[in-house]
């Protein structure tokens, strides 16, 4: 597997590809609430992890501290913090390590751009049925669950250290 930070147009629409499969066709996500302004934000980093045949498997994004938009519709988070969202695994991808590659790669990004003194706080919001694969990377819930698109959702945290 490769993992790499998109730098082109036609990256960014690998992985809106990504997402509106997952997403919108499988679990029933509405693509007007899928696609948002985040994803054109200079400071939104977006990666993908490719098979070694160069096959798309995943995508993810990682959002810069202070993005108010995202905040003002997710108030237990704090703005101060860089946010992962969108992770997103094709099904015949899922469990071959592709989402743990696209967090190691995110995680990195966050601790390289919002990292001070070797240590970033990172935070997602994630679908309850993903809870267990986030809390196995060392991410831990907080706040009370809510419904985001009709799907249960709980916030998680992970201070991510420079090795």
């Amino acid at each position: 597997m490769q993992v790499s930070v998109v730098a082109s147009r036609e990256g960014l629409e690998e992985a809106l590809a990504v997402r509106f499969a997952v997403f919108v066709d499988e679990q029933g996500v509405s693509p007007d609430m899928e696609r948002d302004a985040q994803d054109d934000d200079a400071r939104t980093v977006h990666v993908l992890v490719h098979a070694d045949d160069g096959a798309v498997l995943g995508t993810g994004r990682l959002l810069a501290p202070h993005t108010d938009e995202f905040h003002a519709d997710h108030g237990a988070m704090d703005p101060a913090n860089p946010h992962i969202g969108r992770l997103a695994v094709l099904a015949a991808a899922r469990g071959t390590g592709a989402g743990r590659v696209l967090m190691g790669a995110l995680e990195a990004e966050a601790l390289a751009r919002h990292g001070v003194d070797g240590c970033v706080r990172v935070e997602l919001s994630a679908q309850d049925q993903a809870m267990p694969f986030y809390a196995r990377l060392g991410y831990v819930a907080h706040g009370d669950g809510y419904l985001d698109e009709g799907i249960p959702h709980h916030d998680a945290y992970k201070d991510v250290v420079a090795r």
